[in-house]
């Protein structure tokens, strides 16, 4: 029997350039802590200029007491396209694709489509599938948005990684294009490095 595909597509806007929007979708290090009533632990696999693999435990939906995992590859498709391949919960694939426009500055479009392939007794699931997907879309988007806003503010008051702010408040300013570029710089002792750290020393 051919496999039954659950679709569903959201579409938010924000007040936030393109750069802050997909760095927060590349910052892996938010995700444990901020979406901590969903996410227990979030390790880089591998990571390059255009895509990351990532490990993710997570809590079972409505099943909170048990953890399960995940494995997710992203691949940055071009500049308004992120594709995430993603093997989760009873060994159900998925793909998620975000598309942002930046309709004017500093304003985004997000597009967030989501497929889930159900093949045997998983079909079943299909009616909580759905709905599970709007509430979790929902309840990520809520709990980022106030990060977006808050990098966006900073960064345009001319706040840069590791360095911080301009010391001159006169200085303290960022007009035009803000940037972003793969991997996203990160501490070496980076927690989210930790299982890819101990892989490539064979520990």
């Amino acid at each position: 029997m051919p496999a039954t595909i659950i679709e569903r597509e959201f579409t938010r806007e924000a007040d936030c350039c393109a750069a802050v929007a997909w760095w927060n979708y590349w910052d892996h290090e938010h995700v444990d802590v901020l979406h901590d009533t969903s996410y227990v632990d979030m390790q880089v696999l591998y990571e390059d200029r255009r895509m990351a693999v990532v490990l993710h435990t997570f809590r079972v939906p409505l099943f909170r007491f048990l953890k399960s995992q995940s494995i997710s590859t992203m691949i940055m498709e071009d500049a308004e396209t992120l594709r995430l391949y993603n093997v989760g919960l009873f060994a159900i694939p998925s793909l998620t694709t975000i598309r942002i426009r930046e309709d004017r500055p500093d304003h985004c479009v997000f597009t967030m489509n989501y497929k889930f392939v159900l093949r045997g007794w998983r079909k079943l699931l299909a009616p909580l599938l759905g709905r599970l997907i709007a509430r979790w879309n929902a309840q990520v988007w809520e709990e980022d948005l106030p990060l977006k806003l808050r990098r966006q503010k900073m960064l345009r008051h001319g706040f840069r990684d590791f360095v911080g702010m301009p010391e001159r408040i006169a200085d303290r300013g960022q007009a035009g294009p803000l940037e972003f570029k793969l991997p996203l710089a990160r501490v070496p002792d980076s927690p989210v490095n930790a299982f890819r750290q101990r892989l490539e020393a064979g520990k």
